[in-house]
């Protein structure tokens, strides 16, 4: 039996390697409508440079974006009868990265063989593409909709709303820190909170009480720890999020935060998911949806109108808000180096050990440690 290998730390929970990302997952890299029928696409996820294409019965392919026989990039190249063809000699390669065509070969040979291109297993489900990162030979991919939350695959049960995908400058793991459960009092004060009574149905109105006159009360649930807005008297405001119990957990491997929210008063509650990953080491991919439990049409309705009038604007400005924030820590390493945590952020260390582990886990014993983003259950 080999002896486990030794991975050195950059920093606490912080092993070598991981700050480009963990393979070996489900990522979510295009929004549907983002890849065309007739045309390749070029998306980069945890350092690898892809090219996704549709076959000829629209099912999504993703390969390296690189032409193994004069290394030009495939994603500019053009799909031929749902194969890939290289613009520049004419190779042409199918879903599973095989090579089909050689034009200047009349039959198919060994050499064909040769000049394959790595395939990554890719799948559609709940609008977006999804591309299984990293060796599925050693680390066999898992049915994808048993890694995602159910309501991707439960549109007569939910509601979905899907933001645009965002790239901050930022590393992926700073992003996962700034997800905590007790930032929002404070750098979403203005864009989340609004005023403690019953909403109208319109646009959410901000409280008067001054940033200055606000505190934060610290309260434990099932769902980790949370930040609760408070004044200076301890009397609780709404600044958006249950401070009830929810069962479910709030951080799922690789990358899945989960956020209960209620966005005012009265409005129905939704679960704010959201995927942040390493497109490299500097620059992250943050994936979001929100999901509402609705059966009726009056219930999409009612949906309809928080998403639109709360939501939607909120979450334009928390984006803005989480991005430069994460940006504003600089480099992992210092950031990780320099800090000084305190009791609110056990959570953040739980996570932290959590996705270390994986990737420890990973390197030593070619075990993948699985993914368990259940459903959030809503109080409803």
């Amino acid at each position: 039996m080999n002896a486990p290998i030794s991975i050195p730390e950059l920093a606490p929970n912080l092993p070598e390697g991981l700050p480009g990302g963990i393979e070996n997952y489900w990522y979510p890299i295009l929004q549907t409508e983002e890849l065309p029928a007739d045309k390749p696409v070029a998306v980069k996820v945890l350092g690898h440079t892809l090219a996704a294409w549709r076959d000829a019965d629209g099912r999504p392919c993703v390969v390296r974006d690189r032409c193994p026989h004069r290394s030009i990039k495939l994603s500019v190249g053009r799909v031929l009868d749902g194969e890939l063809q290289c613009v520049l000699h004419g190779l042409r390669f199918n879903g599973k990265g095989a090579c089909t065509l050689i034009p200047w070969e009349q039959e198919r040979s060994q050499l064909h063989d040769r000049v394959g291109v790595r395939a990554f297993p890719a799948e559609e489900l709940g609008g977006y593409i999804w591309a299984y990162i990293g060796d599925p030979v050693a680390f066999p991919p898992p049915p994808l909709a048993s890694e995602v939350p159910e309501e991707l695959s439960r549109p007569d049960e939910f509601m979905i709303f899907r933001l645009p995908t965002q790239v901050w400058k930022a590393n992926w793991l700073l992003a996962i820190d700034g997800s905590d459960a007790y930032h929002a009092v404070v750098l979403h004060a203005h864009s989340q909170a609004v005023v403690d009574k019953p909403w109208d149905g319109g646009a959410a109105v901000e409280p008067e009480l001054r940033l200055a006159d606000r505190r934060v009360k610290i309260v434990r649930t099932s769902h980790g720890v949370r930040g609760v807005s408070v004044d200076q008297k301890g009397k609780p405001l709404h600044h958006g999020h249950f401070t009830v119990d929810v069962k479910g957990d709030r951080f799922t491997l690789p990358c899945i935060h989960t956020n209960p929210i209620v966005a005012a008063p009265g409005a129905a509650p939704y679960a704010s998911r959201l995927w942040q990953f390493a497109l490299d080491e500097e620059h992250t991919m943050v994936v979001r949806f929100l999901s509402w439990r609705a059966r009726t049409d009056a219930e999409r309705e009612a949906v309809k109108k928080v998403y639109e009038n709360i939501a939607l604007p909120r979450l334009d400005k928390v984006g803005e808000e989480d991005a430069w924030a994460a940006e504003a820590q600089g480099d992992l390493v210092s950031a990780r180096s320099e800090e000084f945590l305190l009791s609110p952020d056990e959570d953040v260390v739980k996570v932290r050990r959590l996705i270390a582990g994986a990737f420890v886990a990973q390197k030593q014993s070619a075990s993948r440690v699985d993914v368990r983003a259940g459903a959030l259950e809503y109080p409803v």
